[in-house]
């Protein structure tokens, strides 16, 4: 296949970046970054001003930590300030950005033209506009930002999942924080309802409770340069991932003993930081004024998905039974690779619930009084004549204007069913080309298999 018909999409979390290289065929594959589905976010700026990226910049982390950015995020003046170095935030952030590009451009055989950016939902102009110039530093094209839970339902969509048009889904994507967001189906696509984030109730969070429980110190740092702190937390992240495959785990500390800790362990850490992942959930349930039964369903995604707790907390909070997408990492930015190609048949399969009884309230009330109005208009006019000649009629016109103003509500109550109806029996509008996709994507031409991310976002 030509490069040009790639669709790279790029999945920028706090803490580790996700990229996915999508065809028209339907086959896709994530790529690979240090031998991992996944890259670190966190980069290094080398003495001679060069940014080092993914484990490159963790092994030079421990050599010297306070030229290491662990989440390199836009921050309010856009500048830091690195071991005395003025550092321009863009640069930081492309870096990574250039590094996914230049993986796809190997793996696509040549610079890949369609490019989408999944952003949070509750992310605004500012931030947007400022990872739109961090994509053209990096030499990417314009890209198309995709909000994440948008880009998660669309996904689910396209998997065979069953969503009527004007029902509700909740998110919840617990990566480096939570983001929990309530949807709904429109014919033209998700809309975002409500929308709660909070940084301190995600993975990064969990990583710092773990280390509390075995060192004593979320993160510690020696008597020097603090050299010890990055050692730890790698060490912690690998555990944690490494848990989700096996009951146990040994955690290497540098100057002590190893220690081995198991998912009883991972659980009494992660329980308050996936208690206030759930609360989010109920409140973004509440913030979209809508009742818990109303819900399609609830989603669980991102790298802390894999959590068994989660379910838990999210069927006490809300009283519908979560559920854990296969490969959560991955599928915010499978989603947004997919946006835009929709299946046909998907899209006709879908029914637009005709608009309830009640709603014909609107027509009746104002057309009953439009036509009471009328009567009582012609009952009460007086008929007037001079000799005989000359006849003329006295009518209230009071009366035949507020019939016509009721008249014209009655019409507009009218259309909107009428709208409504006419949509039913129309196929769904989809925004891009209609391309056949699979629910289990195939590999495209390339040696990188197709594997999840254990790592948060």
């Amino acid at each position: 296949m030509r490069a040009g018909e790639a669709r790279l999409a790029i999945d920028c979390g706090t803490t580790s970046t996700v990229a996915v290289l999508a065809w028209p065929d339907g086959s896709w594959s994530p790529l690979s970054f240090d031998g991992a589905p996944h890259l670190s976010s966190a980069v290094y700026l080398s003495p001679d001003d060069d940014v080092w990226t993914g484990q490159r910049a963790w092994q030079a982390a421990a050599d010297q930590p306070n030229r290491f950015i662990p989440a390199p995020r836009r921050p309010t003046d856009d500048q830091l300030t690195i071991d005395g170095t003025v550092v321009d935030a863009l640069d930081l952030a492309a870096a990574t950005l250039r590094r996914v590009a230049a993986e796809a451009e190997r793996v696509a055989g040549g610079p890949v033209q369609d490019v989408r950016v999944v952003v949070p939902a509750g992310w605004g102009p500012r931030r947007r506009t400022w990872m739109r110039q961090a994509a053209h530093r990096a030499g990417l094209p314009q890209p198309r930002l995709v909000e994440a839970p948008v880009a998660v339902a669309e996904h689910l969509v396209a998997t065979g999942l069953q969503c009527r048009v004007g029902s509700f889904i909740a998110v919840c994507d617990l990566g480096a924080g939570a983001e929990a967001t309530v949807l709904r189906r429109g014919p033209a696509g998700f809309e975002v309802l409500a929308t709660l984030a909070d940084p301190a109730a995600g993975g990064t969070a969990i990583d710092q409770a773990l280390a509390a429980s075995l060192t004593g110190d979320p993160m510690p740092e020696d008597a020097g340069d603090g050299a010890l702190r990055w050692t730890v937390a790698a060490s912690v992240q690998a555990a944690k991932e490494a848990l989700a495959h096996h009951p146990a785990v040994t955690v290497p500390l540098p100057n002590r003993p190893p220690i081995i800790v198991n998912n009883t362990m991972l659980e009494q850490a992660a329980h308050p930081v996936l208690q206030r992942a759930a609360q989010l959930t109920s409140e973004a349930v509440t913030a979209a004024e809508i009742r818990s039964d109303e819900l399609a369903g609830v989603y669980c995604v991102g790298g802390g998905a894999h959590l068994p707790q989660l379910e838990k907390l999210i069927a006490d909070q809300t009283g519908v039974a979560p559920t854990v997408v296969t490969q959560p990492a991955l599928v915010a930015a499978r989603g947004a690779a997919d946006a835009g190609a929709a299946n046909p048949s998907t899209a006709s399969a879908v029914e637009v619930p005709v608009p309830p009884v009640r709603r014909a309230v609107a027509i009746a009330v104002p057309g009953f009084a439009s036509l009471a109005l009328i009567w009582q208009c012609l009952m009460t006019a007086e008929q007037h004549s001079t000799l005989n000649v000359h006849y003329w009629v006295t009518l209230n016109w009071g009366e035949l204007t507020m019939a016509a103003v009721f008249a014209l509500l009655a019409c507009l109550g009218a259309g909107t069913i009428l709208g409504s109806l006419a949509a039913a029996h129309s196929p769904t509008p989809t925004p891009g080309p209609k391309a056949e996709r699979s629910a289990s994507a195939s590999s495209p031409p390339s040696p990188s298999a197709s594997r999840s991310r254990a790592s948060t976002r």
